[in-house]
C-alpha cells in the first residue's frame, strides 16, 4: 500500500492497488492523479447519489474462494434507474469489477477479444454474438451517464459522460462490451449473490422504524400533483405511482417531477396492502409497488397483478397474482438461450415447455418501481413451465430478461404474510401449479406393484407346495351313431380328500355343437356328482377372411371330493351340423392351481392407478386448456 497526502486538503490517501492512478479523496472529493511519489489535483468529483447499498469503500468479501476488497467505486444512471460498478482488489493484486444493481451482482475483469465487434447501433436484444469461440446473447443495451466516483480508480472518471453500454449473457458468463472508447471494452464474468460473496464490513442499516423494521434510505416526499405524502425506499427506484391521484413521478436524485398523469379509468386497492412485510425464502420483504398488466387473446383480456418487493440486501422480487393464484419470482442472473417460438427446452435437469406467448400491456400502477414505468408499456412474453416452477422471458426493443418463478401455495403466502382481507379463491388450475395428483398416482402406481409381487409370490407359493395331480388322460370318441350317446371312463383313486377335480374336455368337435352331462361316480359306495357343459366351435373364410367363433375345448370343477375310487359317466348329444364323429381328450387333474382368482385380483388392483392416472390426466387437460396452445402440449 502506498501512502500519500491530498494536496487539496491535506487528508491521508492511499493506493491499495498497482493498479489504481487514480483516487478520489474522502474527504474533499478532489480526484487526485498519481505520478510517482506526488499527487496531482485534476478538480473537485461530482457528489455520489443517496444508495441503499450495502456496500461501500473497505468491504471485504471472497469470489471463487479468493478473499478481495473493496476499494473504489463508480456510479453509472441509465433510462431504467443506476448502477454502481465497484472496483475490488485480490490479495494476490489482481484486480476486477464487481457490479451491483438492485441486488444483481456480477464479478468481471477486462479481456481481450480477436473477434470484430459490431457498432452498438448494430445489436439488438437477443441477437447472437460470439467472443472467442464462447456464444452470448444480448440481453440488455443502454446509454448511461457516469454519476461520479469514490476510491482508488484503474482511470479517470468524469462525472457527466455517456457511455454506450451492451450487456450479453451465456449459461454461465455474463459479458459487457463498453464502448466509450474504440476499440470498445469488453469485461467478462460470472453472476454471483449476496450470500455467495460471503461480505463484511457492510454500511450499517438505519434505525428502525417503530414497528422494527431496518430504514434503508427511505425518503419521504409529496405528491407534486395532489401534495399526498409519498415514500421512496430505495436509491435504484425511478418512478413512484400516487395512489391518491393517479399520478405517476419521476425520481431524480432529491427532485421530483411529474411524468405523466396515469390514464388510469379503474381504481383500486392492492389485495396485499403497500408496506406489507413478510418472509419468503427466509428473506424479509416489504411490499413497495403494484401493477397490473393484460393480455389480449382471441379478443379477450387476460389481466393478473404484480407486486414489487424489497429487501436492502437482497434487492427486489415480485410477487404475481392471477385468479387467485400465486408465484414468488426473480430475476434470472443465466437465463436460459431459447430462440423464439421455440416449443420446449431443457434447464438444470428439468424439461420447460412453452404454456403461453403474447403482448403483455401495464394497466394500472401504484407505489415505487426501479423503472420509469408508464401505464401503456408493452413487451412480448413467453412463458415456459415445469411445474412448480415457470421461466418467462420479456422482450423489448432494448432489453430481454428471463425471469423464474414459483408456485405459491396459500397456506405459504398466508404464513409469510399477516392479511385481514380474505383469500383470493383460486380459480382453475393455473399453468406451474402442481399436480398434487401426479404423487397421488405414484403411490397408487408403487402400491399396486407392491402388492401385484405379493399376489405372485402367494399364487407361486401356492402352485408349488400345492400341486396339481393328474388323475387321468383318455381319449375317447364320441360318435353319432351311438344308440345310448354314452361312454365310461377309466377308473383313477383319489387317495385323500380333494379340495377341487378338474376335468377338462378337449375336442375336434368343427362347425358342430356337443352337449355333455358329466357324472363322477365312487366305485364303493356309489356316491356321484353331476356336471353339464355344453362345447360349440365354428370356424370358415369369408370375403377372403377367416373367423372362428366358440371353443373346442372346456372344463368343469367339483369341490370337496373324499378319497375313493370314482369313473366319470359321460352322456353327449351332437348336433346334426356335421355328421362327423368328435373326439375328446378328456383329462381329470386334482387340485388344479386356480390362476382365475389371480387375475381378477391383479385387474382389482389395477383399477386404482388407472383411476389415479385419469385423475392426473385430468388436471393436466384443465392446465393446458388455459394455453394460448390449443390445449396441447407442444
Amino acid at each position: 500500500m502506498k501512502r500519500a497526502t491530498c494536496p487539496s486538503c491535506g487528508a491521508p490517501a492511499a493506493f491499495r492497488s498497482a493498479l489504481s492512478i487514480y483516487v478520489v479523496c474522502e474527504f474533499c472529493r478532489s480526484t487526485l492523479l498519481r505520478s510517482g511519489e506526488d499527487l496531482q489535483n485534476l478538480g473537485r468529483m461530482a457528489d455520489l447519489l443517496e444508495d441503499s447499498s450495502r456496500l461501500q469503500i473497505g468491504s471485504e468479501g471472497t469470489f471463487g474462494g479468493r478473499h478481495f476488497v473493496i476499494v473504489g467505486r463508480i456510479q453509472m444512471k441509465y433510462d431504467a434507474g443506476f448502477w454502481n460498478e465497484w472496483y475490488i482488489l485480490f490479495d494476490n493484486g489482481r484486480s476486477a469489477w464487481l457490479g451491483d444493481a438492485a441486488g444483481e451482482y456480477v464479478v468481471s475483469a477486462q479481456v481481450t477479444v480477436s473477434d470484430p465487434l459490431p457498432a452498438f447501433e448494430a445489436l439488438a436484444p437477443e441477437m447472437s454474438l460470439t467472443l472467442d469461440g464462447r456464444r452470448f446473447t444480448v440481453t440488455d443495451l443502454e446509454t448511461a451517464r457516469c454519476i461520479s466516483g469514490q476510491g482508488e480508480l484503474p482511470f479517470r472518471v468524469a462525472a457527466g459522460y455517456d457511455v454506450n453500454t451492451a450487456d450479453l449473457r451465456s449459461n454461465d458468463r455474463f459479458a459487457t462490451i463498453d464502448y466509450s472508447e474504440t476499440p470498445p471494452l469488453v469485461f467478462v464474468g460470472q453472476p454471483t449473490n449476496f450470500a455467495e460473496l460471503k461480505l463484511e464490513k457492510l454500511k450499517e442499516l438505519s434505525a428502525p422504524a417503530a414497528d422494527g423494521a431496518p430504514q434503508v434510505g427511505v425518503r419521504a416526499f409529496n405528491c407534486p400533483h395532489c401534495a399526498a405524502p409519498l415514500q421512496i425506499h430505495s436509491a435504484a427506484i425511478e418512478s413512484v405511482a400516487c395512489d391518491t391521484c393517479g399520478s405517476i413521478i419521476g425520481v431524480s436524485n432529491e427532485n421530483v417531477s411529474l411524468l405523466a398523469r396515469a390514464a388510469q379509468a379503474l381504481r383500486e386497492a392492492p389485495w396485499l396492502p403497500l408496506g406489507s412485510r413478510g418472509t419468503l425464502h427466509g428473506v424479509d420483504w416489504e411490499v413497495i409497488g403494484f401493477m397490473r398488466r393484460s393480455m389480449t387473446s382471441d379478443g379477450n383480456d387476460y389481466p393478473w397483478a404484480e407486486y414489487l418487493l424489497f429487501n436492502a440486501q437482497d434487492g427486489f422480487a415480485w410477487l404475481i397474482e392471477d385468479q387467485g393464484h400465486w408465484n414468488f419470482a426473480r430475476t434470472l442472473a443465466n437465463p436460459p438461450a431459447v430462440s423464439r417460438g421455440q416449443a420446449k427446452f431443457k434447464r438444470d435437469g428439468l424439461e420447460f415447455k412453452r404454456f403461453n406467448s403474447g403482448k403483455a400491456e401495464v394497466t394500472y400502477v401504484v407505489g415505487e418501481f426501479y423503472w420509469r414505468v408508464a401505464v401503456g408499456e408493452l413487451c412480448a412474453v413467453d412463458d415456459y413451465i415445469c411445474p412448480p416452477l415457470m421461466l418467462s422471458r420479456e422482450v423489448t426493443v432494448k432489453e430481454a430478461s428471463w425471469s423464474q418463478a414459483e408456485y405459491l401455495e396459500p397456506a405459504d403466502l398466508g404464513a409469510a404474510f399477516v392479511v385481514k382481507t380474505p383469500p383470493l379463491k383460486r380459480v382453475g388450475v393455473y399453468a406451474n401449479q402442481p399436480n398434487s395428483l401426479a404423487a397421488t398416482h405414484t403411490n397408487a402406481c408403487r402400491l399396486f406393484w407392491k402388492l401385484a409381487l405379493a399376489a405372485t409370490v402367494v399364487q407361486l407359493a401356492f402352485a408349488l407346495f400345492f400341486a396339481a395331480q393328474g388323475l387321468l388322460r383318455q381319449q375317447l370318441v364320441l360318435s353319432p351313431q351311438n344308440d345310448e350317446a354314452t361312454v365310461t371312463s377309466q377308473e383313477f383313486v383319489l387317495k385323500s380328500r380333494a379340495r377341487s377335480l378338474l376335468v377338462r374336455h378337449s375336442t375336434d368337435v368343427s362347425n358342430n355343437w356337443l352337449s355333455l352331462t358329466s357324472t363322477l361316480v365312487e366305485k364303493d359306495s356309489g356316491e356321484s356328482y353331476q356336471g353339464e357343459q355344453e362345447i360349440s366351435h365354428y370356424k370358415g373364410v369369408d370375403e377372403g377372411e377367416s373367423w372362428s367363433e366358440g371353443s373346442p375345448s372346456d372344463e368343469m370343477v367339483f369341490k370337496g371330493i373324499p378319497a375313493g375310487t370314482y369313473y366319470l359317466v359321460i352322456e353327449y348329444e351332437l348336433g346334426t351340423d356335421n355328421a362327423a364323429a368328435v373326439v375328446d381328450t378328456l383329462e381329470v387333474v386334482r387340485n388344479p392351481t386356480a390362476w382365475s382368482n389371480f387375475v381378477l385380483l391383479l385387474i382389482f388392483l389395477a383399477i386404482f392407478p388407472l383411476l389415479s392416472r385419469w385423475r392426473r390426466n385430468a388436471f393436466e387437460a384443465r392446465r393446458w386448456n388455459e394455453s394460448d396452445l390449443g390445449g396441447k402440449e407442444d
